[in-house]
């Protein structure tokens, strides 16, 4: 940590890429591992400035779920996701998703939906959510071999970025 603490106290002027290289590869290693969330702490230094002063980074570490089975035939019974990417490995014909609630997101968030699944699923909102205008009760299609970001572009609304095939 002496590393990284005469670093970010010197600025980053005139650091060779080594050094800088080492000091982040000490902050990746420091947070490996670690619980999801926003981690903070201080920057002393400014880009290109001549007196060092305080700031905050942010360091996120995104929740992953992996291996989840699709479930239910409507939203009522469909598996509720908790992370922000989720990996659906079984895919039974007409089972499905929910996405987490908007209130936990929050406006700006995004969730990941791969579906590795054998096939389609219902990826449905939590109450008067909407996904590109559907009810949420109503839900979206998620071919399998895709995935999708789904954005929450307001308090109730969502968008869906339909990404291609994942790759082998």
């Amino acid at each position: 940590m002496a590393l990284i603490n005469d670093i970010f106290t010197a600025g980053f002027r005139l650091i060779d890429g080594s050094a800088l290289n080492r000091a982040f590869a000490a902050i990746n290693a420091a947070f490996a591992g670690t619980t999801p969330g926003a981690y903070t702490g201080t920057f002393n230094g400014v880009v290109g400035g001549t007196t060092p002063a305080a700031g905050d980074f942010t360091y996120i570490n995104q929740s992953v779920a992996d291996a989840l089975t699709a479930a239910g035939t409507t939203r009522a019974d469909a598996l509720q996701l908790a992370a922000q990417t989720n990996v659906i490995a079984t895919a039974a014909a007409s089972t499905g998703v929910v996405l987490p609630a908007a209130t936990a997101v929050g406006a700006g968030g995004s969730v990941i939906v791969f579906n590795d699944g054998a096939n389609p699923i219902k990826v449905y909102a939590t109450g008067s959510e909407t996904i590109d205008g559907t009810a949420g009760s109503t839900g979206v299609t998620l071919t399998n071999a895709l995935r999708c970001e789904f954005y929450l572009t307001t308090t109730l609304k969502w968008k869906s970025a339909k990404l291609g095939a994942t790759s082998t």
